[in-house]
């Protein structure tokens, strides 16, 4: 075991002794006089039910909550009083601006209500009906088998800050929670979808791997974040949005609109967390700046993988002909323009128009509409 008690309850005697004396009936009920606020709440929308937003109030709330939490280093729930020798967990995430976004709470709830089941919301039946041609079908199984890389490291990053995080960062614990759900999912229809093909997982690969890899390693919450909710994820939600449209069955696109209804809610905190912050410490402009020069070396490097561009290329023209290749390539082109603007406004809707002159990202993907454009 990684962790010992420093007591053996079963030999402590006066501890054995209170346990007994309370199941006799002899209470000690200290706990009744704790220091604690009585507040009011109520649903603001009876419809809606009772939500994160209509507890923000007093102690319990987290409008006012301070950028470093000090005080609570346990599992104490916000508000909550807290006795002496409570556990030191060693929180890493202890400032306000490494995790909140405006919303939050509203993210949370929307995560909640909007869940759907890749077991049974699928025409999983309708979808195996349809024999795809050869080389349709690979390609769709090849692309298919990336998106399952992706959404896997997508559970994993979530997953792996959420014990990391200060207990009083109740919602965007609990917000995160339901983002590794949501990516697990994902990850699980993509599988399904995958080995229902007939055709089964393709290759892995290392490229791109390499720029997940970046996800997983980020040093901070805040890093991770900007990098995968506003970014890696903005540019899936792209590709999602075009996958949908190239999508070799109507079965498929409905997986698509799924995906993308989820991801557009991580993107979503991805930018309402990056304004936080360049709103409330616009001193951290130069290094988001720093951070995203490599993020967008990493996207480029995986993102444009062979793996990844030539399946889309193929489902894009729909075979594996000349003339599909052509058409193929200039739908990926499209694709791949859009997808780079889409990135570079949602950052200049958070607060950085300056990114797009900046980036050598961009400076390649204007480079590449010139060369179109001639």
């Amino acid at each position: 075991m990684s962790y010992l008690s420093t007591t053996d309850f079963t030999e402590d005697q006066p501890f054995v002794d209170r346990f007994e004396r309370m199941l006799r009936g002899d209470l000690d009920l200290s706990w009744l006089d704790a220091p604690r606020e009585r507040v009011t709440c109520r649903p603001e929308n009876a419809r809606r039910g009772l939500t994160f937003r209509d507890l923000d109030v007093g102690s319990y709330g987290f409008t006012d909550m301070p950028e470093l939490i000090r005080e609570n280093r346990s599992f104490a729930p916000r508000g909550a009083a807290m006795p002496e020798g409570l556990p030191d967990l060693q929180a890493e995430v202890n400032r306000k601006s490494e995790v909140w976004a405006y919303n939050i709470e509203g993210y949370y709830e929307e995560a909640m209500t909007r869940q759907w089941n890749a077991t049974t919301d699928i025409p999983w039946a309708e979808l195996q009906s349809v024999e795809l041609p050869e080389d349709i079908g690979k390609a769709y199984a090849q692309l298919l088998t990336f998106l399952t890389e992706v959404e896997m490291i997508a559970t994993d990053v979530p997953a792996k800050w959420m014990g990391r995080l200060n207990a009083d960062f109740f919602e965007v614990k609990n917000f995160i929670a339901t983002q590794a759900m949501d990516e697990a999912r994902h990850a699980e229809i993509f599988r399904k979808r995958a080995l229902s093909t007939g055709w089964g997982l393709m290759r892995a690969s290392a490229q791109n791997e390499f720029n997940l890899k970046f996800l997983r390693d980020a040093d901070s919450f805040a890093e991770a974040s900007l990098a995968l909710h506003l970014q890696a994820e903005g540019m899936v939600l792209t590709l999602f949005r075009f996958s949908e449209y190239i999508s070799p069955t109507e079965g498929d696109k409905k997986l698509f609109r799924l995906v993308m209804q989820d991801e557009a809610r991580h993107v979503g905190y991805g930018m309402q967390h990056l304004k936080w912050v360049l709103d409330h410490f616009p001193e951290r402009r130069e290094a988001i700046h720093h951070h995203l020069d490599e993020a967008e070396n990493f996207v480029f490097g995986g993102g444009y993988a062979t793996e990844v561009l030539e399946p889309f290329i193929i489902l894009s023209g729909k075979g594996l002909k000349k003339e599909n290749i052509a058409e193929g390539v200039r739908i990926t082109n499209a694709f791949q323009l859009k997808q780079a603007d889409e990135y570079f406004e949602r950052l200049a809707k958070c607060g950085l128009p300056e990114r797009r002159e900046r980036s050598r990202l961009w400076k390649m993907i204007d480079l590449r509409k010139q060369t179109m454009a001639a």
